[in-house]
């Protein structure tokens, strides 16, 4: 069952982006313009509207482990940016292998945007709800208390679950 029409959010923020209603940099516009091309044209690549909604909703299972929604056992509740992202990343399949269209991906996003929460909740989503037998997820960073911003992250919303 389906709460949310989290492919229909994605649209939309990419419309909005597209058509200026919503501001963004080049590059983020560029990765909106090729997402509706996308949907338009599957082809090569084809966009799997469950696989992106079940990403979408395990993120959004997941819960706060910081500050005053922690504290009230909160979920992480997706932005519409967020909710394109995650779309783009794992709606999109390779038609002939059914795999994953996007192998890496890099989000730049300032402080204070939930990047550490974001993070933990798709590396655990990798890690157990990915369909990957075997599946191995790693933290890196330029020190190991970086590292630990989206590990612990992680374990808490594993212990909280």
């Amino acid at each position: 069952m389906i709460l949310k029409n989290y492919s229909e959010i994605a649209r939309q923020y990419a419309q909005s982006v597209c058509s200026g209603d919503i501001l963004a940099a080049k590059y983020i516009q560029l990765s909106c313009a090729g997402y509706l091309e996308g949907l338009e044209n599957q082809d090569k690549y084809y966009y799997d509207e469950q696989r992106a909604h079940k990403a979408c909703a395990f993120v959004e299972a997941q819960y706060h482990t910081k500050g005053k929604w922690a504290s009230k056992k909160k979920n992480l509740i997706l932005e519409p940016w967020q909710i394109f992202f995650l779309c783009n990343v794992f709606g999109w399949l390779h038609r002939s292998t059914g795999l994953r269209r996007y192998r890496e991906v890099l989000l730049l996003v300032p402080r204070k945007n939930g990047k550490s929460a974001l993070a933990a909740a798709i590396g655990l989503y990798m890690l157990c709800a990915d369909g990957e037998h075997g599946a191995e997820v790693y933290t890196g960073a330029t020190s190991e208390k970086q590292a630990k911003e989206v590990f612990v992250p992680a374990q808490a919303m594993v212990r909280m679950n």
